[in-house]
């Protein structure tokens, strides 16, 4: 996992803790999960992996919320930090050049999450996390919405999926 978010696979490394497995069992099946896990991140679209990230720092930020509502302190200062470098990642993966207006206003959107989850943390307030989550699951269906405008069906007079029925196949025959 990533060491930045703890989501994505990007900067995978050998786990170096110590389980109650024996060694060569432990990383022989750690490191085929791993493998496993590269594999089907590497070969999604980039729309996909964006909608990850959305998933993983709304899952962080809904964590947060929980956390502090517990006074779990450190719970949700690990939960508002993961979700910071999700929204940071998101941000620097922006292409200025080609992304034109929309890139600029998606960069001062994600600062703005950014210095929510910042404020959250330090004062450990769930309304400022409450408002990032509500502009992330926004942003994060718009992404699907993309996804889905991009796809072209691909059996003649089949629907393109909706939001929420990700794993629903439907095709409309006509007979």
């Amino acid at each position: 996992m990533c060491d930045k978010c703890g989501i994505c696979f990007f900067n995978d490394t050998a786990t170096t803790e110590i389980y109650t497995l024996p060694y060569t069992t432990l990383f022989r099946s750690t490191n085929q999960q791993n493998a496993y896990r590269k594999a089907s991140v590497n070969t999604l679209d980039q729309n996909k992996l964006i909608v990850m990230l959305y998933d993983g720092a709304i899952k962080q930020a809904g964590f947060a919320v929980e956390h502090i509502k517990k006074n779990e302190i450190e719970k949700a200062h690990n939960a508002l930090v993961k979700a910071k470098n999700i929204v940071s990642e998101l941000m620097s993966s922006l292409n200025m050049e080609k992304g034109g207006e929309v890139a600029k206003n998606l960069k001062s959107l994600y600062a703005f999450m950014f210095s929510q989850l910042i404020e959250a943390n330090m004062n450990k307030e769930s309304k400022p996390v409450v408002t990032v989550i509500g502009l992330l699951k926004e942003l994060r269906e718009a992404w699907i919405h993309i996804g889905n405008t991009n796809k072209a069906p691909a059996v003649p007079g089949a629907r393109p999926q909706q939001p929420g029925k990700m794993n629903e196949k439907r095709v409309n025959l006509k007979g």
